[in-house]
């Protein structure tokens, strides 16, 4: 096959195609030459009834307008209708097990196979679904099919890099800062549940561990010394005694005055003013996830984790 300049599908923009066109140029390259930067036709047949196959020899690339990319044409020959143009894409590639496409690629099979691109009944779901999101833009903009891949491909992108960052790099940094004692696991509640320590600036990391630790509580420090505390709200983890004793601590290293009434009062209070108790979020936040403003804990990090450990061994 030549080097493709030119990737031509149908007008009508869907989940699916949208999809298909994201995954080929994002992962085709190493498959077809030039087609991260090919351009994009829309066309509803073939110019001139040229065959597919001739177009593709001449650096077409057409996608489920017959030719090797096609997914009527395949569901059709296997008498099943149970591929849609992502996987048949995914597959070729080579990707469709990659971690960072498997709920993209599910997603795009569910609507385009069962319709089901949004499967909520609630009308506020429905409307702001991306499906129905794409349905409104063809709409809108019926003769402008750009504008339409260069609102929704962002979007699809910014999942598939979330995927590769939940799924792909966070378990390395992880293991990682695990490896170089810049993290720890410890047990609370008498062993039966877990919490964790971690050191790093990633604002990601902390729910990443919440969720694949099934941690209740959380300690991260970053590189500025700001110290956050975040619990698994489900666990109806109580932090009034911790956000007392961690505002007793800071008191009296900095030497300062604090009401003893108003230990485990709500937001900040005079004296501890590096600590912010967060009851919505059940929280205690030194400068959150923008410290602006925030004056970095006086407690050293050792301290925080042996008072967590000790409130709720």
């Amino acid at each position: 096959m030549a080097k493709i300049h030119t990737i031509a599908m149908f007008p009508k923009l869907q989940p699916d195609t949208i999809t298909a066109l994201y995954i080929l140029k994002t992962f085709g390259e190493p498959f077809f030459p030039g087609i991260r930067n090919a351009a994009v036709k829309f066309w509803t047949t073939t110019p001139n009834g040229e065959s597919p196959q001739k177009l593709e020899a001449e650096g077409y690339l057409l996608i489920d307008l017959g030719g090797m990319f096609d997914h009527h044409t395949e569901n059709e020959a296997s008498g099943s209708k149970k591929e849609c143009l992502s996987t048949i894409v995914a597959k070729y590639l080579k990707v469709d097990t990659h971690p960072s496409l498997r709920k993209i690629i599910q997603w795009a099979k569910r609507d385009d196979l069962e319709g089901k691109g949004t499967i909520s009944t609630d009308n506020l779901d429905r409307a702001f679904g991306l499906p129905g999101l794409i349905m409104n833009l063809n709409r809108l903009y019926p003769n402008d099919q750009h504008r339409t891949l260069d609102l929704i491909m962002p979007l699809i992108d910014a999942h598939v890099r979330e995927e590769y960052k939940r799924n792909i790099e966070l378990p390395r940094i992880w293991k990682s800062l695990l490896e170089n004692h810049k993290a720890e696991i410890f047990f609370i509640k008498n062993g039966t549940q877990k919490g964790a320590f971690v050191q790093t600036d990633d604002l990601a990391m902390a729910g990443f561990i919440r969720n694949k630790e099934d941690t209740k509580i959380v300690i991260t420090k970053n590189n500025s010394g700001h110290t956050n505390i975040i619990t698994k709200q489900d666990s109806e983890l109580d932090l009034k005694p911790l956000i007392k004793e961690i505002r007793l601590k800071e008191a009296s290293i900095k030497n300062t005055s604090i009401d003893s009434n108003k230990l485990t009062d709500p937001a900040r209070v005079d004296g501890a003013e590096e600590w912010y108790y967060d009851t919505a979020a059940n929280t205690l936040q030194n400068g959150g996830a923008h410290p602006q403003g925030v004056n970095p804990t006086h407690i050293p990090i050792e301290d925080v984790v042996n008072i967590v450990k000790n409130i709720y061994r």
